[in-house]
């Protein structure tokens, strides 16, 4: 399987270097989320200088300006230290993506803002698709193979990025499971009782959940108030890492509640009808520099014209178009997912009920659409969509069955009573109340993947 990844990979290079320059570009800013595209527009507007927004007609290029940047960089007269700072890279040294982060960043945000420094220009597909899979608890809702085939890599580079968003904070983000939420935590276990408690984690899970103290200090040879710490250093731990990530109010008071996403989509329902809205930078408010095409028509009416004047508005003007094409099929496309969306999860999309959710899956959103599943892939991975009640979900929930339970599940358990924990006996039947028929080991199994406590652990004080 590996080598057929391999060549998968072989040959999705050699295909690459044959690629339309305009299907490089709107690949890559389909995948942005909004404010990666917004930052991505930002550089566009200071590198090209044939590229205007709306807010600066009034202080468009000048005929003059147009002269003097087609020189060559080293034989132009006065060249600024700002002239060179514009050119820096978005990934230089100089740019502390801590400075670049907003200070209402989603949990999504704060992982991309991390691992987009810590990986390979080739392995940003990998990044948004992991990223996007981590679910509002912060746990991975896809597996490592899924993410090798959909982005075209092998399994060992799919691993390594996986790997990397494991060490991300918030501590215990990007986990399987609770068992390995908590083990993550631990990571750096620096005393004897979180030594201790780390190794009871990853060896004996089944007394744990019991709380038999009586046998760990049997199989450690060890006395109960050793066995005790370890405990209490496991209880201390964050069962839901996704969770902790808050942010702060103006009185400097932490409000402990999940960081709400920006939506890449607003569905809301009016008197005539679904209204979908894509909302963030529009074509429309971009522009040509119209001097530029000016002096571009001119030029080609002209015998003797520049070359390098020629190839200087050739290459800007062309780039421009480019953009504002890439960043207009960019807005459509996730607007036909949005139409797709109401028409096919309407349900959901209008009650934010999950029990209306129906099976859905990103080669059948691209057989519909008509369009390659790698190009639902990025439209969708890392994205969220503001339904009609005003919730904002991420893209995975219409594309993981299994999360119509566990969001079901999870639904029940945070009404039910701390001090008296629902059964799992309870928890179906509650389901076949509303509609879903699952049995008890099925609801026991689905409580495991929403990494939620057992009962037992659940209890408080």
């Amino acid at each position: 399987m590996r080598n057929g990844l391999r060549q998968r990979t072989g040959t999705r290079q050699s295909q690459t270097q044959r690629v339309d320059p305009k299907v490089v570009l709107g690949s890559h800013m389909l995948q942005l989320s909004g404010i990666e595209l917004e930052q991505l527009i930002q550089s566009e507007l200071m590198e090209n200088p044939a590229l205007e927004r709306m807010d600066d007609f009034e202080d468009s290029i000048s005929i003059e300006e147009i002269l003097q940047s087609v020189a060559p960089q080293e034989l132009k007269p006065g060249s600024t230290d700002r002239e060179v700072q514009r050119s820096l890279p978005n990934d230089s040294p100089d740019v502390d993506w801590l400075d670049l982060a907003s200070s209402n960043d989603s949990l999504w945000d704060h992982l991309l803002g991390q691992m987009r420094v810590q990986v390979e220009e080739h392995q940003q597909d990998l990044v948004t698709y992991f990223v996007g899979s981590v679910n509002d608890r912060g746990y991975l809702t896809c597996t490592v193979e899924d993410a090798a085939l959909d982005c075209q890599t092998s399994l060992e580079e799919a691993e390594a990025v996986l790997e990397k968003l494991r060490t991300c904070e918030p501590a215990g983000v990007g986990a399987l499971d609770l068992r390995d939420c908590l083990t993550l935590q631990l990571r750096s276990a620096d005393t004897d009782a979180e030594r201790l408690a780390r190794i009871i984690l990853k060896k004996n899970w089944e007394e744990l959940v019991a709380r038999d103290k009586r046998a760990i200090c049997r199989i450690y040879s060890i006395d109960e108030n050793t066995a005790e710490d370890a405990f209490e250093v496991i209880l201390g731990l964050n069962p839901f890492p996704g969770e902790s990530f808050s942010r702060h109010n103006s009185s400097g008071t932490t409000k402990h509640k999940t960081i709400p996403a920006q939506p890449d989509i607003i569905i809301t329902l009016e008197e005539a009808g679904y209204l979908i809205e894509v909302p963030g930078a529009s074509p429309i408010h971009l522009r040509v520099n119209p001097e530029y095409e000016k002096r571009q028509s001119k030029l080609k009416k002209v015998r003797r014209a520049d070359p390098a004047e020629v190839r200087h508005l050739n290459e800007f003007v062309d780039r421009a178009h480019r953009f504002i094409d890439a960043l207009t099929q960019r807005r459509q496309q996730l607007a036909r997912i949005g139409k797709y969306l109401v028409e096919n999860q309407g349900g959901f999309v209008r009650t934010g009920e999950y029990r209306f959710l129906v099976p859905l899956t990103r080669s059948q959103v691209a057989k519909d659409l008509n369009v390659h599943e790698s190009t639902i892939s990025r439209a969708t991975a890392g994205k969220f969509v503001q339904i009609v009640n005003g919730d904002t979900v991420n893209f995975e929930v219409f594309f993981k069955p299994a999360l119509r339970i566990q969001k079901m599940i999870e639904e029940i358990l945070e009404s039910e009573n701390p001090s008296s924990p629902l059964s799992d006996e309870r928890i179906a039947q509650m389901l076949e109340d509303k509609g879903v028929s699952v049995a008890r080991r099925t609801v026991n199994k689905y409580r495991d993947r929403t990494k939620l406590l057992s009962s037992r652990l659940r209890r408080s004080g």
